[in-house]
């Protein structure tokens, strides 16, 4: 994380090529073209991917929230049931903070395919944690 919120970056995002659509912890939204590099061996969307997607937008839609508190946001723990593969297209994650802790946010998310399909449902932990040097 950087020292100016404005910088707030994900490189690994920027590698996946991970599209931002919204970071409101009510209606956070992003969106993965699927591509071959990205594919499990029998050509589905790796679940790993599938679950970089829901950290990331709830960690970052989190760390935005709070970095104001001078506080910063941090994956504790996430569980994602796969539900049906996404084989082309987009897999687009919607989240919503169920919970906002002082110390710890719980989100829903869901991940859809261009159809609108449900592919996997997902819960994730943010820890929310003091800034170093805040």
């Amino acid at each position: 994380m950087a020292d100016d919120l404005g910088e707030l970056v994900s490189h690994f995002d920027e590698l996946l090529g991970t599209e931002w659509l919204d970071d409101d912890p009510d209606r956070a939204r992003v969106r993965l073209q699927m591509r071959d590099e990205l594919r499990q061996p029998v050509g589905l969307l790796h679940g790993g991917v599938l679950s970089t997607l829901v950290e990331s937008i709830c960690s970052k839609a989190t760390a935005l929230a709070v970095y104001g508190e001078g506080m910063i946001a941090m994956g504790q723990s996430i569980t994602v049931n796969f539900i049906r593969p996404v084989t082309e297209g987009h897999a687009e994650v919607h989240a919503r903070a169920r919970h906002r802790g002082r110390t710890t946010w719980v989100w829903d998310a869901e991940v859809l395919d261009d159809e609108g399909k449900i592919c996997a449902l997902a819960q994730m932990t943010i820890a929310v944690r003091p800034r170093p040097g805040a």
